[in-house]
C-alpha cells in the first residue's frame, strides 16, 4: 500500500520549480504550495489534521504577494508553527548559503537546494513515518479515507481513538468521543441520502435533523414505521445484519449523552453519572465503536460507490402499509401509510388483495402509479399494481 504524504510547501517562487515538484509526485510527497508565509498558517489553522509537515524556502514573502522575500518571513512562520503547531515537523530548503549563517536559525536543519535534495526527500518520508498519528493513518487507510470523504471533524475524533488505543501513553475521556461516534453515523447517512440511498423523508437540512433509528431501519430492510417507507421488497436490504448492529451500538450509547441537555437538572444528573460510572470508564469499549464506525464507513462507502444509480436507487424505495377493508361499490383496498409528502392511502384492486388473502396484512408496494380511475382517484390518488405479503417478515399479527 502506497504512502501518501501531504505537506505545505512555502516558497515564493514554487511555479518555476516543476522539476523539483515532479520529483517529489514521484516520491508520493504532494506539496501544496503558497507564495507568502500567512496564506500558508491560515491553512494550516482550518486544516491542521490534513497536512504531515511544512517545507519552507530560507527567504520568504510575509503578509502578502507585493511584498519581498525575506528571513523574517521565514522567522514568523517558524515561531507561528512553534506556538501552534509544534506537533508538525518543519523543513528549510533554500538556494541562499547565508541563510544557513543566520544565528537565528542555528538550531534548525537547512537543506541547499538541488544539492540536498534526495536527503530532504528521505528525511521527510522518514520523519513523517515516525508520527504516531500518521501511522495510525496509514493503517486504517481505507477508513479514514472514507471517513475524511463524509467529514474531517469526525475523521479527526476517531482519529484520536485509534492513536490512543495504540498508543498507551496518550489519554482520551472516553465521554468525550461517545457523541462524536454518533454524529459520524449521521454525516454517514447524510452521504448515503445525497446518493438517494436513503430518502430524503428521513434527512432534514438542519443539524440533528436525522432521524437515525428509522434510517438504520430502512438500510437493514426494516419497515421505517414512523416514516412509512422501507428499502425494496421482503427480505431486502442495504446492510447485512452485523452492520444493522453496529450502527444500533453506536446510535444507542451515542445517543445517551446527545438527549441529556432536554432533561431537567436532576434528571441529567442522574444519567451523567449512570453513563459515567456504567459505560463511559471502558476506554475498551470506546476502541470497540471507533473501529465499528471504521467499518460502517468502508462498507457503505464501497456501496454508494457501487450504487451510483440515483434514479434507480429511488425506485428502491417502497411505500408500505397495512390492506385494512374492501369498500364501496369499486371494491377499493385501503393501504394505510404514513409516508409524509403523499396521501395516507392508495388503493388496489379488490380482486387482487382478496385472491391473495392480503385484506388485513401488512404489504409493501412494489409497484405503483398514479390512479387514473375517474370514480376513485379523488379520494385515492395513488394505485398499487402490485404488493407483496410482509407477514413472514415480520410475524403474524
Amino acid at each position: 500500500m502506497t504512502k501518501d504524504y501531504n505537506v505545505i510547501w512555502i516558497d515564493d517562487e514554487w511555479d518555476k520549480m516543476t522539476e523539483f515538484k515532479d520529483e517529489c509526485e514521484d516520491l508520493h510527497i504532494h506539496l501544496q504550495p503558497f507564495s507568502y508565509q500567512k496564506a500558508a498558517m491560515d491553512e494550516l489553522d482550518k486544516h491542521p489534521n490534513s497536512w504531515d509537515a511544512v517545507l519552507l524556502d530560507g527567504e520568504i514573502k510575509d503578509k502578502s504577494e507585493h511584498e519581498e522575500p525575506s528571513t523574517k518571513g521565514l522567522l514568523k512562520a517558524l515561531m507561528y508553527l512553534a506556538e501552534k503547531h509544534k506537533q508538525i515537523p518543519r523543513f528549510i530548503s533554500t538556494g541562499k548559503d547565508k541563510v544557513k549563517d543566520n544565528e537565528m536559525l542555528k538550531d534548525e536543519h537547512i537543506y541547499i537546494k538541488d544539492i540536498d535534495d534526495e536527503k530532504l526527500f528521505d528525511d521527510i518520508r522518514n520523519t513523517i513515518d515516525n508520527i504516531e498519528r500518521f501511522k495510525v493513518k496509514f493503517f486504517y487507510t481505507d477508513a479514514i479515507e472514507q471517513l475524511k470523504f463524509i467529514d474531517a471533524w469526525c475523521c479527526e475524533k476517531i482519529l484520536d481513538i485509534l492513536e490512543a488505543m495504540h498508543s498507551p501513553e496518550k489519554e482520551i475521556d472516553p465521554l468525550l468521543y461517545y457523541n462524536p461516534l454518533r454524529q459520524t453515523l449521521e454525516y454517514i447517512f447524510r452521504k448515503a441520502n445525497k446518493a438517494n440511498i436513503i430518502p430524503h423523508e428521513f434527512i432534514g437540512k438542519e443539524k440533528d435533523d436525522v432521524n437515525l433509528s428509522q434510517c438504520v431501519q430502512f438500510l437493514s430492510g426494516g419497515n421505517a414505521d414512523w416514516i412509512g417507507i422501507r428499502f425494496g421488497g421482503a427480505k431486502e436490504s442495504v446492510v447485512p445484519t452485523h452492520i444493522r448492529n453496529m450502527m444500533f451500538q453506536v446510535l444507542n450509547l451515542g445517543n445517551i449523552n446527545s438527549h441529556s441537555r432536554t432533561l431537567n437538572d436532576d434528571e441529567q444528573k442522574k444519567l451523567g453519572m449512570y453513563f459515567k460510572e456504567n459505560v463511559c470508564n471502558s476506554h475498551y469499549l470506546i476502541y470497540s465503536l471507533a473501529l465499528q464506525i471504521c467499518e460502517i464507513a468502508v462498507f457503505m462507502g464501497k456501496y454508494i460507490a457501487a450504487n451510483n444509480d440515483f434514479s434507480k436507487n429511488i425506485r428502491q424505495h417502497k411505500t408500505f402499509g397495512t390492506i385494512e377493508k374492501v369498500e364501496g361499490n369499486e371494491a377499493i383496498c385501503v393501504i394505510k401509510s404514513k409516508r409524509p409528502g403523499r396521501e395516507s392511502c392508495i388503493c388496489i384492486s379488490a380482486e387482487y388483495a382478496t385472491s391473495k388473502e392480503l385484506v388485513g396484512k401488512k404489504v409493501v408496494v412494489i409497484e405503483e402509479r398514479r390512479n387514473n380511475d375517474i370514480a376513485t382517484k379523488e379520494a385515492y390518488p395513488y394505485f398499487a399494481a402490485r404488493v407483496q405479503s410482509l407477514e413472514k417478515e415480520n410475524g403474524s399479527k
